[in-house]
């Protein structure tokens, strides 16, 4: 399993070097557009759309990098003081509501990928499948990090939470 793992963080760490890139784009496209307006007195009509589809797209696979690393913030009051056995059955529970809740997101974002296929952005004439592209990657990847952590904690069993609440995949190693 240790070479599954290295591959999932090596995924992880690429979507989240994806997502600092596109932040670093989205930063220079900003700085353009006001530059541009402000001080050069021209408009920068796509501005606003490369920005929108970067902000999509960074959010995106940035939330499933955080996800593969269990980092999102967690209300674990409850968790926390149920015996092992329980804490584990919660664990489980909540990967599987997850795992519902990333499919119906996914389906949701392939079929507005099919409706808006002939839809295009205003300046660049981009079709909008591409932004809805975006919903499917990000939350096709936090689906897959939550069957891997699903399938680390049914392996593990209890003894995975052993210090306490923890969505960490690391939190044995």
């Amino acid at each position: 399993m240790a070479v599954l793992e290295r591959i999932e963080a090596a995924f992880a760490r690429a979507m989240e070097l994806a997502a600092m890139a596109m932040m670093a784009a989205l930063i220079g496209v900003i700085g353009w557009s006001v530059l541009a307006r402000q001080v050069l007195h021209i408009s920068v009509a796509w501005s606003e759309e490369v920005g929108s589809g970067l902000l999509m797209w960074m959010s995106l696979l940035g939330a499933a990098a955080v996800w593969a690393r269990r980092g999102h913030i967690v209300i674990d009051v409850l968790p926390r003081r149920l015996p092992p056995r329980s804490r584990w059955a919660l664990a489980v529970a909540v990967e599987l509501s997850a795992l519902v809740l990333f499919a119906v997101i996914v389906w949701g974002g392939a079929s507005m990928m099919q409706v808006s296929a002939n839809n295009h952005t205003t300046a660049l004439r981009i079709s909008l499948s591409w932004l809805y592209l975006a919903l499917v990657v990000g939350v096709g990847a936090m689906a897959l990090f939550s069957l891997l952590h699903l399938a680390r904690l049914i392996t593990r069993g209890p003894a995975m939470l052993e210090d306490g609440w923890t969505t960490s995949s690391s939190s044995s190693d």
